[in-house]
């Protein structure tokens, strides 16, 4: 029911942006300067993202959404074209974020930030998809918007905690659910295929020689190099694919032992333990594979590195005090800055000096792995996974930052965010360079890039579709178009895990007992619940929690403990339904259920078999 319900809310939606379009251009946020005829841009310089060059004092012109003729000569104007001096200026292609999760109040910090096309890779599908009809049709503001599947998986083993459950996943485990579903989104329009690590060769074989078939790419979260380039496929996102190829296993046995201290201490601790002495021939195979790596280096901003940056500055003055982003939920506001803080299920402080080097050593390998990459031949393409990870828009530019601190140079960073994500899309036809015949999209900035990477941040004109947009965020702004499931992250309100309970057994006639609970992702305002009542609850760190048990509650038998991390932004919710509704960053905000014994006092004291089970199978 629910499912219809959402699916007709966005009919109703789209009727009613079909008849109310004159209302909502009207109200666009991002007006145009030019109505009728051409657009023509003169005066500034041209930087060739292939090659580096630089074209200085040269025309642009713009029609009907394309660059018609680019030229060295003087354009004849007529009296319907509008005319856009940028000497001094220079120009560049369209800026391409090809790993975003698409918001509704997003529009405004893409397009302000000179990311005119993006590539949403998970997402509520129904939601995504008319949202990018309704953009590439004109009815509400946005970048070009392209979408993938939801996020194909194999299915979790029987019983598995929720949190395996990740929403947005569309579950494949044979050859004939693969057929049937990529049948049915291609059908859809979608332009990428996004997958997990878990699908059998077979399967995931069978996905890409479709997706091959439609010209489109398959990228994701891939098992190891070996599995990528075995089943031909396009990007690897993250770095965890090259990692577990190139394991210093002594380095991977401590990390280990230090979670095991510390449930949820260094949740990435694969890409700190690194034998280099494997990763140039994994990388080199993957080269000569033509895979293409996207680091999404934003995600690890948790460390020391991003603070002296000044990055948390940045987003701190965009987010809270430009009050024209009033209508962006103060919750991702909030917890943007939060992320400085916290990854997953650590928090900075919470971890000692030896897991903090830990985690830095994760950043500086990812950085290097990124460096080694380039210096081999490899294309990097960026894509900061923004909603979970930084701002719209601005994260991008933070990202080529991160690329050129990696050792990239300014160049390659611009390529990542340019032509080398328009060949990712296998759209480089269209985007990605200006040249004629490429789509309308250009930023026009103020200091040359090749010198300095942060000047791409210094905008003075972004064209979209043709169009000049007058460069403001506007405090009315509304999509019309809202997203049907609440916008929220799981890096912002984790979801709760236990992982071991301390005592193992309680006993009865007991004024009260204490117990301590092991486990990840927990916050202050968590809540131990004892057989469905909530206890008062002594936060000691994201990592363990404590309570008092009283007497009343110490009752013979087998009792269910779970941990709860209240919504505050949406409330709670009674409806059985909600377990199954696990959209991208929605995690469960209960943990899943330890079983604890109260037994009579002398009476052996022992791990109750269904709990010993439960942790062999984990």
């Amino acid at each position: 029911m629910r499912h219809f319900i959402r699916f007709n809310a966005l009919i109703v939606a789209a009727i009613f942006i079909s008849l109310g379009s004159n209302l909502i251009l009207a109200q666009s946020p991002q007006k145009a300067e030019n109505s009728d005829g051409r657009l023509i841009i003169q005066g500034g310089t041209i930087i060739d993202v292939r090659s580096g060059a630089l074209l200085p004092n040269t025309a642009i012109v713009m029609e009907n959404d394309r660059i018609t003729a680019i030229s060295k000569e003087p354009v004849e104007i007529s009296n319907n074209d509008q005319l856009l001096d940028v000497t001094g200026q220079y120009i560049l292609p369209g800026l391409i974020d090809a790993h975003v999760h698409y918001e509704d109040f997003a529009p405004e910090l893409f397009l302000n930030h000179g990311v005119t096309t993006v590539l949403d890779l998970g997402n509520d599908f129904e939601w995504i998809k008319a949202t990018s009809e309704a953009i590439r049709d004109g009815w509400i503001p946005g970048p070009r918007l392209y979408y993938s599947t939801p996020h194909f998986d194999a299915s979790p083993p029987e019983g598995s905690p929720l949190l395996l459950q990740r929403g947005h996943k569309h579950f494949v485990d044979s050859v004939g659910e693969a057929r049937k579903a990529m049948t049915e989104y291609l059908a859809q329009g979608i332009s990428a295929v996004k997958i997990y690590e878990k699908l059998t060769p077979d399967v995931l074989g069978t996905i890409t020689e479709m997706a091959e078939r439609a010209n489109i790419p398959v990228i994701g979260h891939y098992l190891d190099a070996e599995t990528t380039i075995a089943t031909g496929g396009t990007g690897i996102e993250h770095l965890y694919a090259i990692a577990r190829n190139a394991q210093d296993i002594e380095t991977a046995q401590l990390i280990r032992e230090l979670s095991d201290q510390r449930p949820g201490s260094l949740g990435l601790g694969i890409v700190a333990s690194i034998d280099w002495n494997r990763i140039p021939s994994v990388i080199d195979q993957l080269i000569e594979n033509n895979i293409y790596l996207n680091p999404t280096l934003m995600i690890y901003r948790s460390v020391p590195y991003f603070k002296e940056k000044g990055f948390h500055y940045e987003d701190f003055e965009l987010l809270i005090n430009d009050w024209r982003l009033r209508y962006i939920p103060l919750q991702f506001r909030v917890h943007i800055l939060k992320e400085y803080q916290e990854q997953g299920s650590w928090h900075w402080n919470d971890l000692n000096q030896e897991e903090q080097r830990w985690a830095i050593r994760q950043f500086e390998n990812a950085q290097r792995i990124t460096r080694m990459y380039a210096e081999r031949g490899g294309k990097i393409y960026a894509g900061p996974d923004c909603a979970a990870a930084c701002t719209f828009g601005l994260g991008l530019h933070q990202e080529m930052e991160i690329l050129v601190d990696s050792g990239l140079s300014p160049l390659q960073a611009l390529q990542s965010a340019t032509i080398i994500s328009a060949e990712v899309m296998h759209m480089e036809e269209s985007i990605g360079t200006v040249e004629e015949g490429q789509y309308a999209d250009l930023v026009i900035i103020n200091g040359n890039p090749l010198n300095n990477i942060r000047n791409t941040r210094n905008i003075a004109h972004v064209i979209s579709k043709g169009k000049v947009l007058d460069g403001k965020y506007h405090p009315e702004f509304n999509s019309l178009l809202p997203k049907p499931e609440p916008e929220t992250s799981g890096h912002f309100f984790p979801s709760p895990r236990i992982t071991w309970i301390s005592p193992e057994a309680l006993t009865t006639e007991s004024d009260s007992a204490r117990l301590t609970i092991s486990g990840s992702g927990f916050i202050p305002y968590s809540l131990i619940n004892f057989g469905g009542y909530k206890l008062e609850t002594e936060y000691l760190g994201a990592t363990q929690l404590e309570a008092n048990v009283p007497a009343s509650l110490l009752q013979r038998g087998t009792h269910e403990i779970t941990v709860e991390n209240p919504d505050f932004a949406f409330g709670t919710t009674d409806d059985a339904e909600a377990e199954d509704l696990f959209h991208l960053g929605v995690r469960p905000r209960i943990s899943n259920a330890f079983l604890i014994i109260v037994k009579p006092p002398g009476a052996p004291i022992s791990v109750h078999p269904n709990q010993k089970a439960y942790i062999e199978q984990e």
